[in-house]
């Protein structure tokens, strides 16, 4: 916009054009996310590449949003985040193993798999063991730091800088004791609160969140003590649609059913977000998708879990509060996890 500006000079009135400065995009193709199997740009909602996997699974992306790993037919397999990328396998399964869950480590160069042994139906159900298995993502022999007996172990996080692991034991009633290994392979192992269902450690893994019942709490402690933790509520009995960390911050994102998403951190400073409406039909199964450089957020919601269902998302810039809605194809999950594309 530009604007005439009167002057005094002496010899009379004049003007000035002065342009008002552009508001930042808020969509950057320097980044994307994951829907179901494929990869696509924020603002293309044609995949960028599309992975060999079922389409409502999903892999997991590095803490540097560069690297993607998931399973398929029993390998571990890594891609970049690049047009025209192809995969690489790590290693594959044994006929006698299962793996569940993947972590990267906190500096994007290797993984933490829970590589589960046998079902042993006299221990409910559970596997007979479940081994940690490390590995660098470009390539190398796999290592089993330790095998966990009777338990289905999930691994949260791999700090390399402090040489530990951290992971959860799953159970039917939700998360049961929280583990840190040491890369030594020597177990800590505490009993969490009774009520947790969903773990997450931050992009650095140096702290991890619980989340559960009650609903409008969250539980944040340090990677390496859990006894350490706080916990934060809200400051009514909202109920929380999902729970995310934000790059780069120790802040986490609390998303309430509605139009409202807090940024929360461990000292108890908050911050609201406000958002815009989303329709009514689509304020369920929400997702919280921070872009990996922390400045913004991609927020899903889905009616429900049919083929017909409809996603709504919205792109907001953390900064300015400003949002755009996002244009989405296809029915599969929006992952909880940005992606950096290309170099």
């Amino acid at each position: 916009m530009v604007l005439l500006v009167a002057t005094a000079c002496g010899s009379g009135p004049s003007t000035v054009a002065t342009t008002s400065p552009t508001p930042a995009a808020i969509l950057d193709d320097h980044y994307g996310f994951i829907v179901g199997n494929s990869v696509r740009l924020e603002s293309d909602a044609k995949p960028l590449f599309v992975l060999n996997i079922p389409s409502d699974t999903a892999g997991v992306i590095s803490p540097d949003g560069r690297h993607l790993a998931y399973l398929a037919n029993n390998e571990l397999r890594v891609i970049d985040v690049a047009s025209g990328a192809q995969p690489r396998t790590l290693f594959a399964l044994s006929a006698q193993e299962g793996a569940m869950y993947l972590s990267w480590s906190s500096d994007s160069t290797g993984l933490v798999v829970g590589v589960n042994g046998p079902l042993a139906p006299v221990n409910e159900g559970l596997p007979a063991y479940t081994k940690l298995r490390v590995v660098d993502a470009a390539g190398g022999t796999p290592r089993d730091v330790i095998s966990i007996p009777g338990a289905a172990v999930v691994p949260l996080a791999w700090d390399r800088q402090a040489h530990l692991i951290s992971a959860y034991e799953s159970t039917q009633s939700g998360a049961g004791p929280y583990d840190v290994v040491s890369e030594g392979g020597t177990l800590k192992r505490t009993n969490s609160r009774d009520g947790l269902f969903v773990l997450q450690s931050n992009h650095d893994a140096k702290h991890v969140f619980g989340h559960g019942d009650p609903n409008n709490a969250v539980r944040v402690w340090p990677l390496d003590s859990y006894e350490r933790g706080v916990e934060l509520r809200a400051t009514s009995d909202e109920h929380v649609a999902t729970v995310a960390w934000r790059p780069g911050t120790a802040e986490v994102g609390v998303l309430f059913h509605g139009d409202r998403l807090e940024l929360w951190d461990a000292n108890g400073a908050r911050r609201t977000i406000a958002l815009p409406a989303a329709p009514p039909s689509s304020d369920r199964f929400a997702t919280l998708a921070f872009r990996v450089d922390g400045k913004g957020v991609v927020i899903s919601r889905q009616s429900g879990v049919e083929e017909s269902s409809d996603t709504y998302a919205v792109a907001v810039d953390l900064a300015s509060g400003r949002s755009v809605v996002i244009p989405m194809v296809g029915n599969g999950p929006l992952a909880d996890t940005s992606v950096r594309v290309g170099p």
